[in-house]
C-alpha cells in the first residue's frame, strides 16, 4: 500500500510548456498573455529561438515524435540558463504527450538546474520530481526533490507522508520471514518520523490523517520491531475498531513481553475476544488452554460456542474442552454461592477476588463487579490483576466511566498489566464512537 498515487503529478505540470518570444520579440505580446506558470521575464536567446520556435509549433500540434526529432538541435542551440529552462519544458512536454514519466523528469530536471523555476512554482516542481523519481525507484533523488520541496514551503501534511513512503517502499522490498532484513528495518526507521512529521500537521491543521496512514506506519513498525512500535499501536487504535489491528496489536504486545503471565495473557485475550480479534485456530487454542488451566469451565464453554456461531470454529473442533467444561460447570457453580459467603468473612481479599473471576468466566458481571471491589478493601491481592478484571466486568455491564476509572487504577509497576489496561481503554473510546 502506497500513501500517495505519484502517477498525475507531472500533468499538473502541462502548463509550464506555455510560449515564450526572445528578448527581441518579447515587447510585442500583450500584456497578461505569457504563461501563468513561467518565470517573469524569461527570455530565449536569438539563436536558440530559431530552432526552439518551429519545434514549439510541433508541440502545440501535438507531434511529439516531430519534436522528439528537433530535440538535439535544440540542446546545442542552448545557450543560457534561459534557454536551458526551455529546453527542460521542451522534455517535460514530450514526456508528458508520449507517457514516459523518464523523459518527464529530465525535463523537469534541466529546469531545476537552470536555476529560473519561479518561486511560487518551486514546490509544485520539486514535488513533481518527487513523484516521478519515486515512480522510476529513484527513491534517494525522491527524497532530495520533496526535501527541497518541504524547504521551499511545501504542505508537510502531505509532502512528508510522500517522504516517508520512499523509505518504506524500499523497506517493504527487502522482507526476510515476518520482518525485514537489517537494511530493511533500517529504512523502515528512517521513514517513520516523516510520517509522523505528516500525521501531526495535518492534525494541526484541523484534519483528521486516513486511518491508512495510521495503519501503515502501525503495521511498519510491527515488521521492524521499533521501540516505538506500541505507540503507533495506540495512535492506530485511537482511529479503529477493525479486527485486524486489535489482533496485530495485542500480538505485539505478547511478543513485547515474552514472559506474560498467564493471568495477565488471560485478560488480554479477553480483550481479543471483545474486539473480535480471535479469529484463528491458533488464538482460540491458546486462549482455552489458559482458561482451562486457570479454573474458568463457564468461560471454555462460552468462547467454544461463541466461535461456532460465528464460523471461526467448526463444530468438531476442541470437542474435548467443550467436554471437559460441561461436565465441569455444574459443581463449580454449586459451590459459588458458598465461596461468596466465605469471602465476605474473610480477613482479606484473595477469596473474594477468586471468586469474582468465577462469576466473571459465568458473565454474571454485576456479581463480579461486587467482589472485585470487596476484594480492593480487603487487601493482600493483586490489585493491578484485580483493577484490570474490574474493569473488564464493568465495561461488560455497559459502565464505561467506571471501566475507565478502574483500568486507569493499574499502576506502571505492572508494566504489561499498564499496557493491557491502555489497550482496554482505547477499546472502551472506540465502543463509545461507534455506539456498540
Amino acid at each position: 500500500m502506497r500513501l500517495f498515487s505519484t502517477a498525475a503529478l507531472s500533468l499538473a505540470l502541462v502548463a509550464t510548456g506555455g510560449l515564450f518570444m526572445p528578448g527581441t520579440a518579447l515587447a510585442q505580446k500583450k500584456k497578461g498573455e505569457a504563461a501563468a506558470a513561467q518565470p517573469a521575464k524569461l527570455q530565449a536567446s536569438p539563436g536558440f529561438f530559431k530552432v526552439a520556435k518551429p519545434l514549439q509549433d510541433l508541440l502545440a500540434a501535438k507531434n511529439f515524435d516531430g519534436a522528439l526529432g528537433m530535440m538535439p538541435q535544440a540542446e546545442a542551440a542552448a545557450t543560457t540558463p534561459d534557454d536551458h529552462y526551455f529546453v527542460g519544458n521542451f522534455w517535460l512536454n514530450i514526456g508528458i504527450g508520449k507517457q514516459d514519466q523518464a523523459t518527464q523528469l529530465k525535463g523537469v530536471e534541466m529546469m531545476l538546474a537552470s536555476g529560473k523555476v519561479a518561486p511560487a512554482d518551486l514546490v509544485k516542481i520539486e514535488t513533481a520530481a518527487g513523484g516521478l523519481s519515486s515512480n522510476l525507484k529513484n527513491n534517494e533523488a525522491a527524497r532530495k526533490h520533496y526535501a527541497a520541496a518541504i524547504a521551499a514551503g511545501a504542505d508537510p501534511s502531505e509532502t512528508e507522508a510522500l517522504l516517508a513512503e520512499t523509505y518504506f517502499g524500499e523497506a517493504y522490498a527487502q522482507i526476510e520471514g515476518n520482518g525485514f532484513s537489517a537494511a530493511g528495518r533500517a529504512k523502515a526507521i528512517e521513514g517513520l518520523p516523516h510520517l509522523r512529521k505528516a500525521i501531526d500537521a495535518q492534525i494541526a491543521k484541523g484534519v483528521t490523517p486516513p486511518l491508512g496512514w495510521y495503519e501503515r506506519g502501525f503495521q511498519t513498525a510491527v515488521l521492524a520491531l521499533t521501540p516505538d512500535a506500541f505507540d503507533w499501536a495506540k495512535l492506530t487504535l485511537a482511529q479503529t475498531d477493525k479486527a485486524s489491528d486489535w489482533r496485530i496489536a495485542l500480538r505485539l504486545l505478547q511478543e513485547t513481553y515474552k514472559d506474560m503471565a498467564r493471568p495477565a495473557n488471560i485478560d488480554l485475550m479477553r480483550l481479543m475476544y471483545d474486539a473480535k480479534a480471535l479469529a484463528n485456530d491458533y488464538s482460540y487454542s491458546e486462549f482455552l488452554d489458559a482458561l482451562w488451566k486457570s479454573g474458568q469451565p463457564g468461560e471454555v464453554k462460552t468462547i467454544i460456542e461463541s466461535g461456532r456461531a460465528k464460523g471461526e470454529v467448526k463444530d468438531t473442533q476442541f470437542a474435548d474442552y467443550y467436554k471437559l467444561a460441561t461436565d465441569a460447570i455444574p459443581k463449580d457453580k454449586a459451590g459459588l454461592a458458598a465461596s461468596e459467603k466465605a469471602a465476605a468473612a474473610a480477613p482479606n481479599g484473595k477469596s473474594a477476588s477468586r471468586t469474582a473471576d468465577a462469576y466473571l468466566g459465568y458473565g454474571e458481571n454485576a456479581k463480579a463487579i461486587e467482589l472485585y471491589k470487596l476484594a480492593l478493601t480487603k487487601g493482600s491481592v493483586d490489585n493491578d490483576e484485580v483493577n484490570t478484571r474490574l474493569g473488564i466486568a464493568l465495561s461488560r455491564s455497559g459502565d464505561i466511566a467506571g471501566a475507565k476509572a478502574a483500568f486507569g487504577a493499574v499502576s506502571a509497576t505492572s508494566p504489561a498489566r499498564k499496557q493491557i489496561a491502555e489497550l482496554w481503554g482505547l477499546w472502551l473510546n472506540q465502543k463509545s464512537k461507534t455506539g456498540a
